[in-house]
């Protein structure tokens, strides 16, 4: 019994999003817990088109780590889901950021205006998270970029990450 349940848990699937941010930068995130479950049901039902939901959409992410006792919530952008996959959870899973749960579908975000998109999107996220996130769907909508707003982000990140150093 124990090892038919350390084989599930070994062979336990997650969905990875790939995501590019405004700015350029891309990279890999978990999708968030309670996002998996209608991804996991979809593909389970044989749907072939079960990532279709997430392709295209804007979707809250951390850009930097949490810190251990979450004193300080990292940045979040919205950044934009290029491709979505289901893989085995691992070691190299286990080291990606896992994405907010807030994200709007491309049919939907596409056919709204900026300030639609970003009052869903901004939810109760920090002033700073939530100016990004506004400058990330502007950008996104009708691709204006925030320059100064993305400066203090990354700002930001450099702060969190020096944090996370000084944790260790």
């Amino acid at each position: 019994m124990i090892n038919l349940i350390k084989e599930e848990i070994m062979m336990a699937t997650v969905f990875v999003a790939h995501v590019k941010l405004s700015w350029g930068q891309e990279a890999d995130y978990l999708i968030a817990n309670d996002v998996e479950p209608g991804l996991a049901s979809r593909r389970d039902r044989g749907d072939n088109d079960w990532n279709a939901v997430m392709l295209n959409a804007l979707i809250n992410v951390p850009v930097a780590p949490y810190l251990k006792d979450n004193r300080v919530t990292p940045p979040i952008a919205t950044g934009l889901v290029t491709s979505l996959t289901a893989v085995e959870a691992g070691p190299a899973t286990a080291k990606l950021l896992r994405t907010r749960s807030q994200f709007i579908m491309a049919e939907m975000w596409q056919k709204q205006d900026v300030s639609v998109d970003a009052t869903f999107l901004h939810h109760d996220h920090p002033q700073l998270s939530q100016s990004q996130i506004r400058a990330d769907v502007d950008y996104w909508l009708n691709h204006r970029r925030h320059p100064l707003i993305t400066l203090i982000t990354k700002w930001r990140i450099r702060l969190q990450l020096a944090r996370v150093k000084k944790e260790k």
